[in-house]
């Protein structure tokens, strides 16, 4: 019924060689950033399968008899919740998110407590109503009963999701210590009370009875499930499905795949056992994600010239905070004279940088071998990760693991995916043998002989990076650059100061207008709303000092006929006990729901969403207009901002299809296609690149170098993709790669795949230990790739000829309003391959894609 969590969609920063950032300047602006990518899935995902788990307290036990009004199935429906049904007065008071009754750490526990008790009640609702139906032939319309079912599935799934959900971003976010304690807690007791949830037979049943019309059902209901559940149906399901309309069909189908894809289908002791595999499956998912966020490596590098060559490139106060935990016998920075031995540690943006910049072909092999073996106990924890998913699959009765998770995909199944990286990597090959050679080419030139003719692993960030820079130092030259950085090779500096955190939410606002037709109005944040600060402290005599600091931001967004669209929150910059990564989470998902269900005609059940987007870019100034960004910075930005307004735009009559609960490898599409639009140079041109001290726009010329510079190694990039993505079918495919299974190691495959495809790899080297896709994105990580693929087919046939277009709603009517009506507005209420039809007029194609590669 709910599957892993869907709350949060996001990305890590890219690594900083490949940003264009002087090293410097962004290890001072953040020093806690790693790779580690926990990307989110769909439906309410908040199962046992969550990388962090908490000790919490017992939850408290429902009272025997329900605490609300009792819900009647033939009736109107009672949402009585304390998150969707407050009185008037509880809602006018500010709360944290905007949430009610979410005023103090402590009233987590209470709301998921409160939110365990209705949905208590609604499953007693459903169980009375599938014991009755056994004694009786209800004359009540069977589609009717069969929409009051879902809606009934959908309001237990709503209410655990509106405190989990908003429990996962306070715990991620807030800045008090006591807001997330409250938030663990509460987000403990509501994951384990969703896997009571996911095996509950009466709520599959019941699903099964009304809904598909199974008289099976009923009689599963009236034995001790010791047989198992019959999954088939009747001639009478298929009657009243096809009376449903689409999207109650697909959430029929959604949920009933969702609970047998768990095996509640199974015998009890089968289920059982599929339930204590997945209790040591989630063990091992945990400790391969903890291994990975709290495990570093510390190592010495001696030698006058290496210790000289790293404090040209980070400065030893720096060099001080990512090193600061080592270990006394580590530790040998602390002399700042001491020429001949420094500390480093397997930190990823200390790693990325010294890779991306050192010349030192010596330092740059030390650094890559430390930090690619710096957790090699995840190795054993992979094997056995492997092993027992692929148990649990076979268990639940699929070939293998990447069978399950690929079940409810766009892609379908294994075969398709790999004939998809197959196209990919013959329609990209020769733009990676090009990036190849030109990386050989100045490795020759800077190393000459002694270098040879093999391009190692550690070279290609150093070359790339460099390589980058000249290119676009020779397209300024070449347009008659003649500014005091015009002999800088670092690419930053010739976009320095174009970009700033209120330009971009400029740009988001005239995008939207264009696009839409939709107003985005900042709106003030009260006290009591606020997260950025620590408000068990902070008084309202501070609360004027914080308007206008560049910190917590909220943004109403509305449309002229649809009005209000709901509510998106912007928190954008680092700060201590703060998620480290940019995320978009959702809060509250919408529904709109104008409910023929019910006896009561006036009776509509109108949810608006709230989200978050999440970010840790620069540093805030005194004011955000102030805040300077890097080109990457504002991509990220406006790729979370793809994500919010997937959400935002959607309306769907149920909150388990809304925005971007939809098939993994589709949801990446609308934030690729977002992200577009910091790299367009018309739009660059025209509204987001703006000099923060002139106001004079970025010429459309430079603009374009701007774009060109993003296609500089593309080939090398997706050829990477490609193999990390072979990589993680081939664990978990029918042979899965694990010697306790008969297969090779993951080491063994890892070294293979990247050899077939000529990317370098060093031996001895484990880089697929740190690969934390592998726990969140197991058998989906060409997902990635899938979804760009889209985005960029979109975005050339739909919205760039427009873009180019300066005059008023030209965009709108070239294909923002397609984008929205056909693809944004259903969330996952509706086939993703059907939507992307809709808006291109055809069948998507990769061309696009590789043309964005040239």
């Amino acid at each position: 019924m709910m599957r892993p969590s869907s709350s949060m969609l996001h990305r890590s920063y890219k690594s900083l060689g490949y940003r264009g950032h002087r090293p410097q300047s962004i290890l001072q602006k953040c020093i806690a950033v790693t790779d580690l990518t926990r990307v989110g899935g769909q439906g309410c995902h908040h199962e046992l399968q969550q990388s962090r788990h908490h000790s919490v307290p017992s939850r408290l036990q429902p009272p025997s008899s329900p605490a609300s009004p009792s819900f009647s199935i033939s009736g109107r429906r009672c949402l009585v919740s304390q998150l969707s049904s407050s009185s008037s007065d509880a809602r006018d008071q500010p709360t944290l998110f905007s949430l009610p009754n979410l005023s103090h750490p402590s009233d987590f526990i209470q709301l998921a407590n409160t939110a365990i008790r209705e949905c208590d009640t609604v499953r007693r609702t459903l169980a009375l109503s599938l014991s009755a139906s056994a004694d009786s032939d209800d004359d009540i319309d069977k589609v009717q009963k069969a929409k009051q079912t879902l809606h009934l599935l959908d309001d237990i799934s709503n209410i655990v999701c509106t405190v989990i959900d908003a429990a996962e971003l306070c715990r991620s976010v807030h800045a008090s210590p006591q807001w997330r304690r409250g938030a663990t807690d509460a987000f403990g007791i509501l994951s384990d009370y969703i896997g009571n949830l996911n095996a509950d037979e009466r709520l599959y049943l019941s699903l099964r009875r009304f809904v598909f019309a199974d008289d099976d059902a009923i009689k599963s209901a009236n034995n001790d499930g010791s047989d198992g559940v019959s999954s088939s149906t009747n001639s009478d399901s298929l009657s009243i499905l096809s009376q449903l309309p689409p999207e109650y069909q697909r959430m029929a189908h959604a949920m009933r795949r969702e609970f047998e894809r768990d095996g509640i289908h199974l015998t009890y002791t089968k289920r059982e056992e599929a339930r204590e595999l997945n209790n040591v499956i989630v063990g091992l998912e945990s400790l391969f994600t903890n291994n990975i966020t709290e495990k570093t490596k510390f190592y010495n590098i001696e030698g006058e010239d290496m210790v000289q060559e790293v404090d040209k490139i980070v400065p030893r106060h720096i060099l001080g905070q990512l090193v600061r935990n080592a270990p006394a016998e580590n530790s040998a920075n602390d002399d700042g004279n001491n020429n001949s031995s420094l500390t480093l540690s397997s930190d990823n943006l200390l790693s990325n940088t010294l890779l991306a910049h050192s010349p030192s072909p010596a330092l740059r092999k030390e650094i890559y071998h430390q930090t690619h073996t710096s957790i090699p106990e995840n190795l054993n924890v992979l094997d056995s990760l492997i092993r027992h998913r692929h148990l649990h699959s076979s268990l639940l009765g699929y070939k293998s693991y990447a069978h399950r998770v690929l079940s409810d995909r766009m892609v379908e199944n294994p075969t398709k995916v790999k004939d998809f990286l197959q196209r990919m990597e013959e329609g990209s090959s020769h733009v990676f043998k090009r990036d190849m050679e030109a990386i050989l080419e100045a490795k020759k030139y800077m190393e000459g002989a002694s270098g040879g003719d093999t391009i190692e692993p550690w070279d290609v960030p150093f070359y790339t990076t460099l390589i980058k820079a000249q290119r676009q130092h020779q397209r300024w030259k070449e347009d008659g650059g003649n500014d005091s950085n015009s002999n800088d090779l670092d690419e930053s500096s010739q976009f320095a100061g174009y970009f700033t955190v209120e330009n971009s939410i400029d740009g988001m606002k005239v995008l939207v207008q264009d696009l839409f037709g939709i107003t985005m109005k900042e709106a003030d944040i009260p006290i009591e709303e606020r997260w950025d600060v620590d408000t068990t402290t902070v008084t309202h005599h501070d609360e004027a000092s914080m308007k206008g600091s560049g910190g917590l931001r909220k943004f109403e967004f509305h449309h002229e006929e649809d009005g209000p669209l709901g509510t998106m929150y912007f928190d954008l910059h680092p700060r201590d006990g703060k998620f480290v990564h940019a995320a978009h989470f959702t809060i509250r998902c919408g529904r709109i729901r104008n409910d023929d269900t019910t006896t009561d005609k006036n009776t509509n059940d109108h949810q608006l969403p709230i989200v978050a987007l999440v970010c840790n870019l620069s540093p805030s100034s005194s004011s955000d207009s102030q805040t300077l960004l890097s080109h990457s910075e504002v991509e990220t930005l406006y790729h979370e901002f793809g994500h919010g307004l997937h959400s935002l735009l959607s309306r769907t009559a149920f909150q388990h299809l809304s925005g971007t609960r939809a098939a993994m490898d589709f949801v990446e599409t609308p934030s690729h296609l977002f992200e577009t639009f910091a790299r367009d140079p018309g739009f660059l041109s025209r509204v987001l690149a703006r000099h923060y001290i002139t106001g004079l726009p970025m010429s459309e010329r430079r603009a374009g170098h701007l774009a060109l510079s993003h296609t500089d190694f593309r080939g090398i990039e997706v050829q990477t993709q490609i193999v990390h993505s072979k990589f993680d079918q081939a664990l978990f495919g029918e042979n899965p790669c694990s010697p306790s299974l008969g297969g090779c190691s993951s080491t063994d495959m890892f070294e293979r795949l990247h050899k077939e495809a000529g990317v370098p790899f060093a031996q001895g080297t484990h880089w697929h230990s740190r690969f934390g896709h592998l726990v969140t994105y197991g058998a989906g990580y060409y997902g990635y790739l899938y979804a760009q693929t889209f985005a960029a087919d979109i975005w050339r046939s739909t919205l760039a000829s427009s873009m180019a277009s300066s005059s008023d709603g030209a965009v709108r009517a070239g294909g923002g309003m397609k984008v929205w009506k056909e693809m944004l507005i259903h969330g996952g209420a509706k086939d993703p391959k059907d939507m992307i039809h809709a808006v291109l007029g055809r069948e998507p194609s990769v061309d696009p894609f590789f043309k964005g590669m040239s």
